[in-house]
């Protein structure tokens, strides 16, 4: 039953948990390159700073799609041998969703603007 109760409030916070690390990798790569004095430096002949911006949200992105494809209703058993509830996994689609969109807001001012001020 603790298993169950403990997926039950997991499963819908997936999609959420991974917007708020794609938030914090974000804060953290501009911060690092501000503090560095990196961010006029390049890799691979782009701007260090976008393009791990790029690879952090390509990266969020898959990781959605992942949690969205899983979320389909009738695919998973519990331990108990009994379906997932249909709202849980409706819920935890929904917030893969907007989590996405989130993600896609955070990621155009963060390859636009210059990274320090």
């Amino acid at each position: 039953m603790a298993a169950s109760a403990a997926r039950a409030v997991i499963w819908p916070a997936a999609g959420l948990a991974v917007w708020a690390m794609h938030f914090g990798g974000i804060y953290a790569i501009h911060s690092f390159a501000c503090e560095r004095g990196f961010q006029d430096a390049t890799l691979l002949g782009l701007p260090w700073v976008a393009t791990l911006v790029m690879a952090l949200t390509v990266l969020a992105l898959v990781a959605l799609a992942l949690l969205f494809l899983l979320a389909r209703p009738g695919g998973s058993v519990t331990e108990g041998g009994e379906a997932e509830p249909d709202f849980t996994r409706w819920f935890g689609a929904a917030a893969c969703v907007a989590a996405g969109f989130a993600i896609l807001f955070q990621a155009a001012p963060a390859l636009v603007l210059p990274v320090c001020w």
